[in-house]
Protein backbone atom coordinates (compact mmCIF):
# COMPACT_ATOMS: atom_id res chain seq x y z
CA UNK A 1 0.00 0.00 0.00
CA UNK A 2 1.34 3.44 -0.95
CA UNK A 3 1.21 6.26 1.61
CA UNK A 4 1.45 10.00 0.88
CA UNK A 5 1.72 13.27 2.77
CA UNK A 6 0.04 16.55 1.80
CA UNK A 7 3.27 17.84 0.26
CA UNK A 8 3.64 14.69 -1.82
CA UNK A 9 0.09 15.03 -3.09
CA UNK A 10 0.80 18.64 -4.07
CA UNK A 11 3.90 17.43 -5.91
CA UNK A 12 1.83 14.82 -7.76
CA UNK A 13 -0.59 17.57 -8.82
CA UNK A 14 2.33 19.68 -10.10
CA UNK A 15 3.69 16.76 -12.13
CA UNK A 16 0.33 15.89 -13.64
CA UNK A 17 -0.46 19.51 -14.52
CA UNK A 18 2.52 19.46 -16.86
CA UNK A 19 0.65 16.95 -19.06
CA UNK A 20 -3.04 17.54 -18.30
CA UNK A 21 -5.27 20.54 -17.72
CA UNK A 22 -6.79 20.87 -14.25
CA UNK A 23 -10.24 20.33 -15.79
CA UNK A 24 -9.07 17.02 -17.29
CA UNK A 25 -7.68 15.86 -13.95
CA UNK A 26 -10.91 16.78 -12.17
CA UNK A 27 -12.90 14.81 -14.75
CA UNK A 28 -10.70 11.76 -14.16
CA UNK A 29 -11.10 12.09 -10.38
CA UNK A 30 -14.88 12.33 -10.71
CA UNK A 31 -14.87 9.20 -12.87
CA UNK A 32 -13.06 7.31 -10.10
CA UNK A 33 -15.64 8.35 -7.52
CA UNK A 34 -18.49 7.49 -9.86
CA UNK A 35 -17.28 3.88 -10.09
CA UNK A 36 -17.79 3.50 -6.33
CA UNK A 37 -21.36 4.86 -6.05
CA UNK A 38 -23.17 3.38 -9.04
CA UNK A 39 -25.53 1.47 -6.76
CA UNK A 40 -27.12 4.71 -5.46
CA UNK A 41 -29.95 6.57 -7.25
CA UNK A 42 -30.68 9.67 -5.16
CA UNK A 43 -27.49 11.58 -4.40
CA UNK A 44 -26.75 14.99 -2.93
CA UNK A 45 -23.28 16.47 -3.54
CA UNK A 46 -21.99 19.15 -1.15
CA UNK A 47 -19.23 21.23 -2.77
CA UNK A 48 -16.61 23.67 -1.54
CA UNK A 49 -14.76 26.33 -3.51
CA UNK A 50 -11.49 24.50 -4.31
CA UNK A 51 -10.53 21.59 -6.52
CA UNK A 52 -12.22 19.14 -4.17
CA UNK A 53 -15.41 21.06 -4.85
CA UNK A 54 -14.63 20.82 -8.56
CA UNK A 55 -14.51 17.02 -8.19
CA UNK A 56 -17.98 17.18 -6.65
CA UNK A 57 -19.48 19.36 -9.38
CA UNK A 58 -17.94 17.16 -12.10
CA UNK A 59 -19.32 14.08 -10.36
CA UNK A 60 -22.81 15.58 -10.28
CA UNK A 61 -22.71 16.11 -14.05
CA UNK A 62 -21.72 12.49 -14.59
CA UNK A 63 -24.51 11.31 -12.32
CA UNK A 64 -27.02 13.42 -14.26
CA UNK A 65 -25.79 11.89 -17.52
CA UNK A 66 -26.50 8.45 -16.03
CA UNK A 67 -30.08 9.49 -15.25
CA UNK A 68 -29.47 9.50 -11.49
CA UNK A 69 -31.45 11.86 -9.24
CA UNK A 70 -28.77 14.34 -8.23
CA UNK A 71 -28.77 17.67 -6.43
CA UNK A 72 -25.86 19.97 -5.59
CA UNK A 73 -25.40 22.22 -2.56
CA UNK A 74 -22.80 24.93 -3.10
CA UNK A 75 -21.14 26.09 0.14
CA UNK A 76 -19.44 29.04 -1.57
CA UNK A 77 -20.17 30.68 -4.90
CA UNK A 78 -17.35 33.23 -5.01
CA UNK A 79 -13.56 33.03 -5.15
CA UNK A 80 -13.81 29.58 -6.70
CA UNK A 81 -10.73 27.84 -8.09
CA UNK A 82 -10.41 27.69 -11.87
CA UNK A 83 -11.67 24.13 -12.17
CA UNK A 84 -14.32 24.62 -9.51
CA UNK A 85 -15.75 27.65 -11.32
CA UNK A 86 -15.74 25.77 -14.64
CA UNK A 87 -17.75 22.82 -13.34
CA UNK A 88 -19.92 25.03 -11.09
CA UNK A 89 -21.11 26.98 -14.13
CA UNK A 90 -21.96 23.76 -15.95
CA UNK A 91 -23.99 22.52 -12.97
CA UNK A 92 -25.71 25.90 -12.77
CA UNK A 93 -26.71 25.65 -16.44
CA UNK A 94 -28.11 22.16 -15.84
CA UNK A 95 -30.20 23.37 -12.91
CA UNK A 96 -28.54 21.02 -10.42
CA UNK A 97 -27.96 23.57 -7.64
CA UNK A 98 -30.51 23.65 -4.85
CA UNK A 99 -31.11 26.11 -2.05
CA UNK A 100 -33.33 24.01 0.23
CA UNK A 101 -30.78 21.82 1.97
CA UNK A 102 -33.30 20.04 4.19
CA UNK A 103 -35.43 19.06 1.22
CA UNK A 104 -32.37 17.83 -0.70
CA UNK A 105 -31.34 15.66 2.24
CA UNK A 106 -34.83 14.15 2.58
CA UNK A 107 -34.79 12.93 -1.00
CA UNK A 108 -31.31 11.37 -1.09
CA UNK A 109 -29.85 8.05 -0.03
CA UNK A 110 -26.20 9.17 -0.26
CA UNK A 111 -24.33 12.37 0.58
CA UNK A 112 -21.07 13.29 -1.14
CA UNK A 113 -18.56 15.37 0.84
CA UNK A 114 -16.59 17.48 -1.67
CA UNK A 115 -15.70 20.46 0.50
CA UNK A 116 -11.98 20.42 1.36
CA UNK A 117 -9.90 17.39 0.37
CA UNK A 118 -6.27 17.14 1.51
CA UNK A 119 -5.88 20.92 1.90
CA UNK A 120 -7.77 21.25 5.20
CA UNK A 121 -5.58 22.32 8.14
CA UNK A 122 -7.97 24.17 10.44
CA UNK A 123 -11.49 23.79 11.84
CA UNK A 124 -14.11 24.45 9.12
CA UNK A 125 -16.37 27.31 10.16
CA UNK A 126 -19.24 29.24 8.64
CA UNK A 127 -21.41 27.49 6.10
CA UNK A 128 -18.92 24.61 5.69
CA UNK A 129 -18.97 23.95 9.42
CA UNK A 130 -22.76 24.07 9.45
CA UNK A 131 -22.96 21.66 6.51
CA UNK A 132 -20.60 19.21 8.20
CA UNK A 133 -22.77 19.18 11.30
CA UNK A 134 -25.94 18.82 9.24
CA UNK A 135 -24.49 15.95 7.20
CA UNK A 136 -23.28 14.13 10.32
CA UNK A 137 -26.66 14.54 11.99
CA UNK A 138 -28.61 13.27 8.98
CA UNK A 139 -27.87 9.53 9.45
CA UNK A 140 -27.50 9.34 5.64
CA UNK A 141 -24.39 7.47 4.41
CA UNK A 142 -21.58 9.87 3.47
CA UNK A 143 -18.82 9.38 0.90
CA UNK A 144 -15.89 11.76 1.25
CA UNK A 145 -13.79 12.62 -1.78
CA UNK A 146 -10.05 12.18 -1.03
CA UNK A 147 -10.11 13.20 2.68
CA UNK A 148 -13.06 13.76 5.04
CA UNK A 149 -13.62 17.50 5.35
CA UNK A 150 -12.33 18.72 8.70
CA UNK A 151 -9.38 16.30 8.90
CA UNK A 152 -5.70 17.19 8.60
CA UNK A 153 -4.41 14.65 6.08
CA UNK A 154 -0.87 14.59 7.56
CA UNK A 155 -1.48 14.42 11.30
CA UNK A 156 -4.90 12.77 11.21
CA UNK A 157 -6.17 15.46 13.56
CA UNK A 158 -9.94 15.70 13.36
CA UNK A 159 -11.21 19.18 14.07
CA UNK A 160 -14.43 19.94 15.92
CA UNK A 161 -16.30 20.05 12.62
CA UNK A 162 -15.24 16.90 10.79
CA UNK A 163 -17.20 14.62 8.51
CA UNK A 164 -18.03 11.12 9.76
CA UNK A 165 -17.76 9.33 6.44
CA UNK A 166 -19.10 5.90 5.67
CA UNK A 167 -16.50 5.62 2.93
CA UNK A 168 -13.56 7.73 1.79
CA UNK A 169 -12.47 7.52 -1.83
CA UNK A 170 -8.91 8.76 -1.87
CA UNK A 171 -6.55 9.22 -4.81
CA UNK A 172 -3.21 7.53 -5.57
CA UNK A 173 -2.25 6.67 -1.99
CA UNK A 174 -3.43 6.19 1.57
CA UNK A 175 -3.01 9.51 3.35
CA UNK A 176 -0.55 9.55 6.24
CA UNK A 177 -3.08 10.96 8.67
CA UNK A 178 -5.50 8.09 8.06
CA UNK A 179 -3.41 5.91 10.39
CA UNK A 180 -4.26 8.05 13.41
CA UNK A 181 -6.74 6.14 15.61
CA UNK A 182 -9.11 9.12 15.73
CA UNK A 183 -8.97 9.50 11.96
CA UNK A 184 -10.14 5.95 11.42
CA UNK A 185 -13.45 6.86 13.06
CA UNK A 186 -14.01 9.52 10.40
CA UNK A 187 -12.77 7.89 7.19
CA UNK A 188 -14.95 4.80 7.28
CA UNK A 189 -13.89 2.33 4.60
CA UNK A 190 -10.96 3.73 2.61
CA UNK A 191 -10.83 3.00 -1.12
CA UNK A 192 -7.71 4.01 -3.04
CA UNK A 193 -8.28 4.98 -6.66
CA UNK A 194 -5.63 5.73 -9.25
CA UNK A 195 -6.58 8.25 -11.91
CA UNK A 196 -6.11 7.08 -15.47
CA UNK A 197 -2.96 9.08 -16.07
CA UNK A 198 0.60 8.38 -17.21
CA UNK A 199 2.92 6.81 -14.66
CA UNK A 200 4.78 9.39 -12.58
CA UNK A 201 6.38 7.05 -10.01
CA UNK A 202 9.90 7.78 -11.27
CA UNK A 203 9.44 11.45 -10.37
CA UNK A 204 8.25 11.12 -6.78
CA UNK A 205 9.09 8.63 -4.05
CA UNK A 206 5.83 7.60 -2.40
CA UNK A 207 6.12 5.56 0.78
CA UNK A 208 5.14 1.91 0.96
CA UNK A 209 3.69 0.33 4.08
CA UNK A 210 6.09 -1.91 6.00
CA UNK A 211 3.97 -4.62 7.58
CA UNK A 212 5.97 -7.83 7.18
CA UNK A 213 9.57 -8.90 7.86
CA UNK A 214 11.57 -12.11 7.92
CA UNK A 215 14.83 -13.30 9.49
CA UNK A 216 17.11 -16.07 8.31
CA UNK A 217 17.16 -19.16 10.47
CA UNK A 218 20.44 -19.81 12.29
CA UNK A 219 22.50 -22.33 10.34
CA UNK A 220 23.40 -25.74 11.76
CA UNK A 221 27.15 -25.12 11.47
CA UNK A 222 27.15 -21.42 12.36
CA UNK A 223 29.52 -19.92 14.93
CA UNK A 224 30.11 -16.52 16.48
CA UNK A 225 32.09 -15.26 13.49
CA UNK A 226 29.31 -16.37 11.16
CA UNK A 227 26.93 -13.80 12.65
CA UNK A 228 29.09 -10.73 12.43
CA UNK A 229 30.94 -8.32 14.68
CA UNK A 230 29.49 -4.98 15.78
CA UNK A 231 31.42 -2.08 17.31
CA UNK A 232 29.47 0.41 19.45
CA UNK A 233 30.99 3.79 20.32
CA UNK A 234 28.51 4.82 22.96
CA UNK A 235 28.06 6.09 26.50
CA UNK A 236 29.63 8.55 28.91
CA UNK A 237 29.83 8.95 32.64
CA UNK A 238 26.61 10.97 32.55
CA UNK A 239 24.73 8.67 30.15
CA UNK A 240 25.72 5.13 30.99
CA UNK A 241 22.33 3.53 30.44
CA UNK A 242 22.14 4.39 26.73
CA UNK A 243 25.34 2.45 26.03
CA UNK A 244 24.17 -0.55 28.04
CA UNK A 245 20.82 -0.67 26.28
CA UNK A 246 22.24 -0.43 22.76
CA UNK A 247 24.95 -3.00 23.53
CA UNK A 248 22.54 -5.47 25.04
CA UNK A 249 20.16 -4.99 22.11
CA UNK A 250 22.97 -5.80 19.67
CA UNK A 251 23.78 -9.00 21.56
CA UNK A 252 20.15 -10.10 21.87
CA UNK A 253 19.51 -9.45 18.16
CA UNK A 254 22.02 -12.18 17.41
CA UNK A 255 25.32 -10.48 16.59
CA UNK A 256 28.19 -12.96 16.97
CA UNK A 257 30.50 -10.50 18.73
CA UNK A 258 29.56 -7.11 20.14
CA UNK A 259 32.25 -4.71 21.36
CA UNK A 260 31.41 -1.63 23.42
CA UNK A 261 33.91 1.21 23.10
CA UNK A 262 33.25 3.61 25.95
CA UNK A 263 34.19 5.42 29.15
CA UNK A 264 35.83 3.29 31.92
CA UNK A 265 32.82 3.62 34.23
CA UNK A 266 30.48 2.53 31.48
CA UNK A 267 32.66 -0.46 30.69
CA UNK A 268 32.69 -1.44 34.35
CA UNK A 269 28.88 -1.35 34.44
CA UNK A 270 28.68 -3.20 31.14
CA UNK A 271 30.76 -6.09 32.42
CA UNK A 272 27.90 -6.84 34.82
CA UNK A 273 24.90 -5.73 32.74
CA UNK A 274 26.02 -7.27 29.42
CA UNK A 275 28.62 -9.96 30.18
CA UNK A 276 28.32 -11.27 26.61
CA UNK A 277 29.94 -8.11 25.16
CA UNK A 278 33.63 -7.34 24.95
CA UNK A 279 35.12 -3.93 25.68
CA UNK A 280 37.45 -1.22 24.36
CA UNK A 281 38.28 2.25 25.64
CA UNK A 282 37.79 5.37 23.53
CA UNK A 283 41.57 5.42 23.03
CA UNK A 284 41.25 2.01 21.35
CA UNK A 285 38.73 3.14 18.75
CA UNK A 286 41.09 1.98 16.00
CA UNK A 287 40.13 -1.57 16.93
CA UNK A 288 36.90 -1.04 15.02
CA UNK A 289 38.78 -1.92 11.81
CA UNK A 290 38.32 -5.57 12.75
CA UNK A 291 34.53 -5.25 12.87
CA UNK A 292 31.82 -5.31 10.23
CA UNK A 293 29.39 -2.61 11.37
CA UNK A 294 29.49 0.26 13.84
CA UNK A 295 27.17 2.43 15.90
CA UNK A 296 28.12 5.82 17.27
CA UNK A 297 26.21 8.27 19.42
CA UNK A 298 24.02 6.59 22.04
CA UNK A 299 24.82 8.35 25.32
CA UNK A 300 27.98 10.07 24.04
CA UNK A 301 28.92 13.41 25.59
CA UNK A 302 30.23 15.43 22.66
CA UNK A 303 32.05 12.96 20.45
CA UNK A 304 33.16 15.27 17.63
CA UNK A 305 36.64 13.77 17.29
CA UNK A 306 35.27 10.25 17.53
CA UNK A 307 32.74 10.88 14.76
CA UNK A 308 35.39 12.53 12.61
CA UNK A 309 37.64 9.52 13.05
CA UNK A 310 34.90 7.03 12.23
CA UNK A 311 33.76 8.85 9.09
CA UNK A 312 37.27 9.46 7.79
CA UNK A 313 38.92 6.13 8.60
CA UNK A 314 36.32 3.51 7.73
CA UNK A 315 33.80 2.66 5.05
CA UNK A 316 32.01 -0.02 7.08
CA UNK A 317 28.22 0.19 7.51
CA UNK A 318 27.50 2.74 10.21
CA UNK A 319 24.54 3.81 12.38
CA UNK A 320 24.63 7.40 13.66
CA UNK A 321 22.29 8.30 16.51
CA UNK A 322 21.67 10.72 19.38
CA UNK A 323 24.63 12.93 20.34
CA UNK A 324 26.53 12.04 17.17
CA UNK A 325 23.63 13.44 15.13
CA UNK A 326 24.00 16.77 16.89
CA UNK A 327 27.70 16.80 15.96
CA UNK A 328 26.89 15.80 12.39
CA UNK A 329 24.48 18.74 12.05
CA UNK A 330 27.52 21.08 12.06
CA UNK A 331 29.59 18.90 9.73
CA UNK A 332 27.33 17.60 6.98
CA UNK A 333 30.27 17.82 4.58
CA UNK A 334 31.71 14.79 6.41
CA UNK A 335 29.06 12.72 4.63
CA UNK A 336 30.61 13.44 1.23
CA UNK A 337 31.79 10.23 -0.36
CA UNK A 338 30.39 8.07 2.43
CA UNK A 339 28.25 4.99 1.86
CA UNK A 340 26.16 2.59 3.96
CA UNK A 341 25.26 5.13 6.64
CA UNK A 342 22.00 4.99 8.57
CA UNK A 343 20.94 7.97 10.68
CA UNK A 344 18.13 7.54 13.22
CA UNK A 345 16.85 10.98 14.25
CA UNK A 346 13.58 11.88 15.88
CA UNK A 347 11.90 14.96 14.41
CA UNK A 348 13.73 17.42 16.69
CA UNK A 349 17.13 15.98 15.76
CA UNK A 350 16.22 15.96 12.09
CA UNK A 351 15.30 19.65 12.23
CA UNK A 352 18.85 20.37 13.36
CA UNK A 353 20.19 18.39 10.42
CA UNK A 354 17.74 19.95 8.00
CA UNK A 355 16.80 23.47 9.26
CA UNK A 356 14.86 24.23 6.06
CA UNK A 357 12.48 21.41 6.99
CA UNK A 358 9.00 21.91 5.60
CA UNK A 359 7.21 18.61 5.12
CA UNK A 360 9.08 15.96 7.18
CA UNK A 361 8.42 13.19 4.67
CA UNK A 362 9.61 15.08 1.60
CA UNK A 363 12.55 16.60 3.49
CA UNK A 364 13.75 13.21 4.77
CA UNK A 365 13.52 11.67 1.30
CA UNK A 366 15.44 14.55 -0.28
CA UNK A 367 18.04 14.54 2.52
CA UNK A 368 18.64 10.81 2.06
CA UNK A 369 18.96 11.24 -1.70
CA UNK A 370 21.32 14.21 -1.42
CA UNK A 371 23.76 12.53 0.97
CA UNK A 372 23.35 8.94 -0.28
CA UNK A 373 22.36 7.68 3.17
CA UNK A 374 19.38 6.03 4.83
CA UNK A 375 17.19 8.14 7.09
CA UNK A 376 15.13 6.51 9.83
CA UNK A 377 12.86 9.35 10.93
CA UNK A 378 11.43 8.10 14.22
CA UNK A 379 7.87 8.84 15.26
CA UNK A 380 4.37 7.51 14.64
CA UNK A 381 4.71 5.19 11.64
CA UNK A 382 8.46 5.70 11.43
CA UNK A 383 9.74 6.65 7.98
CA UNK A 384 12.63 4.69 6.47
CA UNK A 385 14.06 6.03 3.21
CA UNK A 386 17.17 5.93 1.05
CA UNK A 387 15.77 8.66 -1.20
CA UNK A 388 14.64 6.15 -3.83
CA UNK A 389 12.63 3.66 -1.79
CA UNK A 390 10.60 4.77 1.22
CA UNK A 391 8.62 2.86 3.83
CA UNK A 392 6.25 3.67 6.66
CA UNK A 393 6.39 1.17 9.50
CA UNK A 394 3.05 -0.24 10.58
CA UNK A 395 4.30 -1.41 13.99
CA UNK A 396 4.96 0.65 17.13
CA UNK A 397 2.85 2.68 19.52
CA UNK A 398 2.86 5.61 21.94
CA UNK A 399 3.57 3.43 24.97
CA UNK A 400 7.13 3.07 23.64
CA UNK A 401 7.82 6.81 23.92
CA UNK A 402 10.31 6.72 26.77
CA UNK A 403 14.01 7.38 27.19
CA UNK A 404 16.19 4.54 25.93
CA UNK A 405 13.81 3.21 23.30
CA UNK A 406 15.85 4.75 20.50
CA UNK A 407 19.07 3.31 21.93
CA UNK A 408 17.56 -0.16 21.72
CA UNK A 409 16.52 0.44 18.11
CA UNK A 410 20.03 1.54 17.14
CA UNK A 411 21.49 -1.54 18.80
CA UNK A 412 19.12 -3.77 16.85
CA UNK A 413 19.96 -2.12 13.53
CA UNK A 414 23.76 -2.28 13.95
CA UNK A 415 23.46 -5.94 14.91
CA UNK A 416 21.55 -6.69 11.71
CA UNK A 417 24.12 -4.77 9.66
CA UNK A 418 26.91 -6.83 11.20
CA UNK A 419 25.02 -10.02 10.40
CA UNK A 420 25.06 -9.18 6.71
CA UNK A 421 21.67 -7.65 5.99
CA UNK A 422 22.03 -4.71 3.62
CA UNK A 423 21.53 -1.23 5.11
CA UNK A 424 17.96 -0.64 3.90
CA UNK A 425 16.94 -4.15 4.97
CA UNK A 426 18.60 -3.66 8.36
CA UNK A 427 16.77 -0.40 8.94
CA UNK A 428 13.38 -1.79 7.86
CA UNK A 429 13.69 -5.06 9.75
CA UNK A 430 15.04 -3.32 12.85
CA UNK A 431 12.30 -0.70 12.99
CA UNK A 432 9.53 -3.21 12.42
CA UNK A 433 10.94 -5.71 14.94
CA UNK A 434 11.30 -2.97 17.56
CA UNK A 435 7.73 -1.80 16.99
CA UNK A 436 6.24 -5.30 16.89
CA UNK A 437 7.71 -6.08 20.30
CA UNK A 438 6.39 -2.78 21.59
CA UNK A 439 2.92 -3.59 20.29
CA UNK A 440 2.96 -6.98 22.01
CA UNK A 441 4.11 -5.52 25.32
CA UNK A 442 1.68 -2.60 25.14
CA UNK A 443 -1.19 -5.06 25.38
CA UNK A 444 -0.23 -5.62 29.01
CA UNK A 445 1.90 -2.57 29.90
CA UNK A 446 0.93 1.11 30.13
CA UNK A 447 4.57 2.07 29.52
CA UNK A 448 6.81 -0.18 27.44
CA UNK A 449 10.24 -0.20 29.04
CA UNK A 450 13.25 -0.44 26.69
CA UNK A 451 14.80 -3.16 28.84
CA UNK A 452 11.65 -5.25 28.36
CA UNK A 453 11.87 -4.79 24.60
CA UNK A 454 15.40 -6.21 24.65
CA UNK A 455 14.33 -9.31 26.55
CA UNK A 456 11.73 -10.09 23.89
CA UNK A 457 13.99 -9.62 20.85
CA UNK A 458 15.07 -13.29 20.43
CA UNK A 459 11.50 -14.53 20.86
CA UNK A 460 10.05 -12.12 18.30
CA UNK A 461 12.85 -12.89 15.84
CA UNK A 462 12.01 -16.56 16.19
CA UNK A 463 8.40 -15.73 15.35
CA UNK A 464 9.56 -13.97 12.16
CA UNK A 465 12.09 -16.65 11.24
CA UNK A 466 11.84 -17.48 7.52
CA UNK A 467 8.31 -16.05 7.31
Amino acid sequence: MLIASRAQMKKIDEILLEKYTIEELVDKAAECVLEEILDKDHICVVCGRGNNGADGYALALKLLKMKKHVSVISCKQDHLSQACNYYYQLCLEKGLLVEEKDEAFKKCDLLIDAMFGFGCHSNPLGIEGEMIQKMNDSSIPIVSIDVPSGMDCDSGKCFENCIHATKTITFFAYKLGFFHPDAMKHTGEVVIKRLKVEDFSNQICLCESLDQISFQKKSYDGHKYTYGRSFLICGSEQYQGAALLSTKASVYTGCGLTCLCSDPRVLQAASLAVPEAIHASFEQVAKMSGYQAALIGCGLDGGEELLRYVLHHTQMPLVIDACALNVLASHLDWLDGQRSIIITPHLGEFKRLCPELDDPTMSAIEFAKKYHIIVVLKGPHTLITDGHQSYRCMSGNGAMATGGSGDVLSGIIVSLLAQGYDPLQSACKGVYLHGAIGDQLAQKMHTVLPSKIIEEIPFMMKKFENV
